[in-house]
C-alpha cells in the first residue's frame, strides 16, 4: 500500500459533507444518486453538463471542489458495493491534494478523473474509467 507517513486519510466527517454537496448538485440537475455502480453513469452526465458550463465561462473557480465532491461519491459507491479502501489527501509521487484511493492493491485517482472530465471533456469519461478500473477488478476477483 502506501508508505507515505505524511499523507492523512480523508476524515469521515469531511466525506459526509462532500457527499451531501454531490447530492445537492445532482438534485439541481434532477438526477438521483443511489450508490449503485450504474449511478456513475449519472455522475458522468452531471460532469458533462458542468463541462459545458466551463467551456462557456472558462472559469475554473470552484471546479476543484466540485470534482472532489463527486470523487467522494465514487469512493462511497466503491466501498458500499465491495471492499473498503483507504482514501488519502496526498500521494508521494503525485503530490499534495491528489487524493489517491488505495483499494484492492491498486491506486486510483477519482478526483483527477472528475476534474479532467470537467476541464477536458468527453475524452475523460468517468464511467469508462470506472468500468475499466473498478468493475473489471470486481469481475476478475
Amino acid at each position: 500500500m502506501n508508505d507515505n507517513t505524511n499523507s492523512s486519510e480523508v476524515p469521515q466527517k469531511l466525506r459526509d459533507e462532500l457527499l451531501g454537496y454531490a447530492h445537492q448538485i445532482a438534485e439541481g440537475y434532477r438526477i438521483k444518486l443511489d450508490f449503485s455502480h450504474r449511478s456513475i453513469k449519472r455522475v458522468e452526465k452531471i460532469l458533462a453538463q458542468i463541462h459545458k458550463g466551463y467551456q462557456k465561462s472558462q472559469s475554473e473557480e470552484g471546479l476543484f471542489g466540485i470534482a472532489l465532491e463527486f470523487a467522494t461519491y465514487i469512493v462511497a459507491v466503491i466501498e458500499k458495493n465491495s471492499d473498503k479502501g483507504r482514501w488519502e489527501r496526498n500521494h508521494p509521487d503525485f503530490g499534495e491534494g491528489s487524493f489517491p484511493f488505495y483499494w484492492r492493491g491498486t491506486t486510483i485517482f477519482p478526483h483527477a478523473w472528475c476534474l479532467k472530465r470537467i476541464l477536458d471533456g468527453k475524452g475523460d469519461n468517468v464511467w469508462a474509467k470506472y468500468k475499466t478500473l473498478v468493475l473489471k477488478e470486481l469481475k476478475d476477483a
